[in-house]
């Protein structure tokens, strides 16, 4: 099929602006709210989990940087490994469950998650690996479950304006949160992003738990979900 001649094409600036008016809708809202804190979440377990793990590595246990990096790389692991593992779960949930609850679970397990790194003393130790895993499911969570929410909110002619939207909240979230988690790890404590983090999404889930009833997805996606639910 023929693409849409040039000077038809409406602007960037249109484009942004219709998906901002889209976020009127509940199960919008909450898809860009939780984008915010999904793709920040991301960036956190590639950036300071490992930063954390080598500075201490380093600095109180006296490793080389070759060890260092080396103990990084196992508790990273494991998170990433918890990732592709819960992938599946989260897909299957969402056939099983209402999208915006999905969301709403996805959150609230990472916002535990984050927050439990505060319990951390030793980022060297047995604790870390289960903080680590622990991470490593909320953060699939929260990364496959707010795109399906979007989909099912917003009708075909207007997915590309509201996922471009979803993106750069995404963006958004990656430097808010980084940068103030990166100031906060050097004057606080380096679970400091993570805090950050889990608080956000934290507030995400509350925030969905007060518009859950008021999410209805979009006619033109209404047989859809329910041939994906009897299937």
């Amino acid at each position: 099929r023929p693409g849409t001649p040039a000077g038809q094409r409406p602007g960037l600036g249109r484009l942004v602006a219709e998906g901002v008016r889209l976020g009127r809708d509940p199960g919008v809202a909450l898809s860009y709210a939780a984008s915010f804190v999904a793709r920040a979440d991301l960036a956190l377990v590639a950036s300071f989990l490992s930063l954390w793990i080598v500075d201490y590595a380093k600095d109180v246990r006296g490793l080389s940087a070759t060890e260092a990096l080396a103990k990084s790389g196992a508790i990273v692991g494991v998170a990433y490994l918890v990732i592709v593992v819960g992938a599946p779960l989260f897909g299957w949930l969402g056939d099983r469950m209402r999208r915006q609850d999905v969301v709403i679970l996805a959150q609230a397990l990472a916002a535990a998650a984050y927050l439990s790194s505060l319990l951390v003393s030793d980022p060297l130790g047995p604790g870390m690996m289960l903080v680590a895993a622990a991470i490593g499911l909320g953060e699939i969570g929260v990364i496959t479950t707010a795109g399906p929410l979007l989909a099912q909110q917003v009708p075909a002619r207007f997915r590309g304006s509201s996922f471009g939207v979803q993106t750069l909240c995404g963006a958004i979230g990656i430097f808010v949160i980084s940068g103030v988690g990166g100031w906060l790890y050097d004057l606080w404590r380096p679970a400091a992003p993570f805090a950050l983090s889990g608080a956000c999404g934290l507030l995400v889930a509350l925030f969905g738990l007060a518009v859950r009833r008021r999410v209805t997805p979009h006619p033109e996606t209404a047989p859809d979900l329910a041939a994906d639910r009897n299937a």
